[in-house]
This record gives structure tokens, sequence and C-alpha cells, in this order.
């Protein structure tokens, strides 16, 4: 099993980056009396440092700092491969919107308003580290897999036959895992289970119909349930809000593409690989409207555009905090003709003409998979 989910665990390290003695000395005593291992630093520069030193689970940073402030420090250490994966909580007075906009840019996963609060010091602290665990988890948990998978094949290369059921006894281990993965990343319940089971289907089905050879529509089958694994690191409280988002929630749920891409990064796995792009481009759009990139048309990896318009078709036909689930005929005629809000330039247009020829197959699998969920 990963080490991050062994049973013995090792204290949780955080480091405190704040200009000012009486910041640092309340914040670590908190910290200290709940049993975590601190540094602290004066300054962005010195922060950086101690940050390579320690390799902190956790940062809490100052915003307005001597010497570099906090938009440049976190930018330099989001730059670092080895520290871009470490949660950054920015410390500040202030609650202008466009520095608090100018921060979640540059990196920063979430804020601590001064006076420091010892109870939502505490709370921040809990929530950021689960995160960090998850995404400690998950990058040991390929490791751990892709070895596996090269020992059984080496193994049992002489026997086809052996061969073919672990490589699929393997592959049902890693959808599964990644099933229960991504349901923690979001928060949710049977919805979320039933959603990102059936995107896998929808998904290779779709590449099936636009002529992808059987390898890359397996592959796409188990890359696209990853789509929004990014999601771990938005608070629940957004993810399930009944209501319209601010600007500056719809800004933070907007990073949840480059969270997941940075989650997925790096792999030699080809499902993993796939599973990066699309978490990162499935929410871009054929006219260029999309986010986080605002690419267009060709720039968008076609796996991403399928995922784009399968996603948005489980999305109105499914239960949300904010809407009923619409029928099969009303998600289609929304799709293809558009209401303001999706419009039929979004998609690319070659997998827009595969859905309205088989939209009727995409109703047979959506129904197929939607056992115990709210549908229309």
């Amino acid at each position: 099993m990963p080490q991050a989910f062994r049973e013995e665990k090792k204290p949780k390290k955080i480091l405190v980056v704040d200009d000012q003695k009486i910041v640092r000395h309340f914040m670590t005593t908190v910290l200290e009396r709940h049993g975590y291992q601190f540094q602290t630093a004066d300054n962005g520069i010195e922060g950086i440092a101690r940050a390579k030193e320690l390799k902190p689970d956790l940062i809490y940073l100052d915003l307005m700092m001597p010497l570099m402030d906090g938009f440049e420090t976190c930018r330099t250490l989001k730059k670092d491969p080895l520290m871009w994966h470490i949660p950054i909580i920015m410390i500040t007075a202030s609650s202008d919107r466009d520095s608090r906009l100018k921060a979640l840019d540059c990196g920063v996963n979430d804020f601590l308003n001064k006076p420091v609060d010892p109870v939502e010091l505490m709370l921040r602290t809990k929530n950021l580290l689960r995160v960090k665990e998850f995404d400690d988890f998950l990058r040991e948990y390929t490791v751990v897999l892709d070895a596996e998978v090269r020992k059984r094949t080496e193994s049992l290369n002489s026997t086809n036959a052996a061969l073919s059921d672990s490589r699929r006894e393997l592959k049902q281990g890693y959808i599964d895992t990644v099933h229960k993965l991504t349901m923690i990343a979001e928060h949710k319940d049977v919805d979320t289970a039933a959603h990102i089971k059936r995107v896998g289907y929808l998904s290779a089905f779709l590449a099936g119909v636009i002529g992808w050879d059987q390898d890359g529509v397996e592959t796409i089958f188990y890359a696209s349930p990853m789509h929004d694994i990014g999601k771990v690191a938005i608070p629940a409280d957004i993810l399930l809000k009944p209501g319209k988002l601010t600007r500056e929630e719809f800004v933070l749920m907007k990073t949840h593409a480059s969270v997941g891409a940075s989650i997925l990064k790096g792999s030699q796995s080809s499902i993993l690989r796939m599973a990066e792009r699309i978490a990162f481009t499935h929410h871009e759009r054929w006219d260029g409207g999309g986010y986080p990139s605002g690419v267009k048309a060709a720039e968008i990896p076609v796996e991403g555009s399928i995922m784009n318009i399968v996603d948005q078709y489980d999305a109105l036909r499914s239960h949300r905090p904010y809407k009923p689930p619409f029928s099969h005929a009303k998600a289609v005629e929304i799709i293809t003709q558009g209401n303001g809000r999706t419009e039929p330039a979004h998609f690319n247009p070659v997998i827009m003409a595969a859905f309205k020829d088989n939209h009727k197959e995409f109703a047979r699998i959506y129904d197929e998979h939607s056992a115990g969920e709210r549908t229309a």
C-alpha cells in the first residue's frame, strides 16, 4: 500500500512565511498544540529556501512581505517540479477581489484572513492536508500500479491466456480504484458513481463512431472517468452549492482543470497521459470561449472534444444541486440548437455530427448505467 495511506503516519510538516513575528508565533503555537511540525520564515526568499529544505506538506504564505511578496513567492514555488504539488494558503488582511483572483492565478489553493482565527486556521489546515494526502496517494498508487503491471506482464508472457486474464483483472482494479478516488474528489455519492462510469462508456462509444481503433477506444474508456479529478482541490461548499456561483467561486472552480492535469502528469501510462489531456481540455470550446487556456478548433485534442460533449450531455441529463435532470430530448435540443449558455459552436463539428446521428445510443447507454440515480 502507498506510504500516504499506511497506519503509521509521520507528523505533517507546515511552513509559515510571514514578516510579522507576532503572527508567526501565534500560528505556530496553535499548530504545535495540535501536533504539527513547523518551520517559519519572515520573507519570500527565505521561505523558498526553507521549503526546499523542509519539503512541507502545507505552506502558509503572507501576501505583503519585504524582498519578495506572496504573489512572486507562490509563482516561484509552483514552478519548482519538487514543490508544485504542495498546497499554499495565502494569509491576507485584504478582501480585495482583484488581489484574490491574482493569487488564485498564481496557484494559491485557499485563503486565511487576518487577524487569524485559531478555529479557521485548523479547519483550513486539515482540509488542505487532506487534499495533499489524496494527491500523494494517487501519485504513489500510479507508480505501484505501473510496476505491478510490468511485473505480471513479464511473469505471464509465456502464457497468452493467463496474460490476458491478468491484464483484464489489473485494468478492472485500475478503473474501480479511479472511480472511488474520483468520487472522493467530487465529495459526492451515488450520482457521481454513475456519472464517472457512464462517461467511460459514452466516450468509448463516440470514439468508435468517429473511427478510433480498438486500443484508442479502450484507452479513452479508462481515461475519461478521471476528467474531474482536480475537483479534490475545490471546497465542498462550492461543489455542492445549490445557487449560482459568485465570480470568485467560479474562478476557483475553473482551476480544477489545471489541478487535475497536474495530479495526472508525468506518468508512463498511456491511460494516465490521455487522462491528463482530457482533464486539462474538457472545458475548452471549439470557438475558443472555454478554459483554462482558451484554445480553439484543432488546437484542442480530440479526446478533450469528445469529453466536452459527453460531459455536457451527462450533466444535462443528471440531477445537480443547482438543477433538476432533463430528458434525453431536452438535452439533445440544448446541445444541437443551443439555449444561450450552451451553443453548437462550442463543439467539434465532426463530433457534433456523430452525436446527432447516434444520440439514441447515448440515451440507451445513459439509461443502462443509471441504476439508483435521480434521472428525468
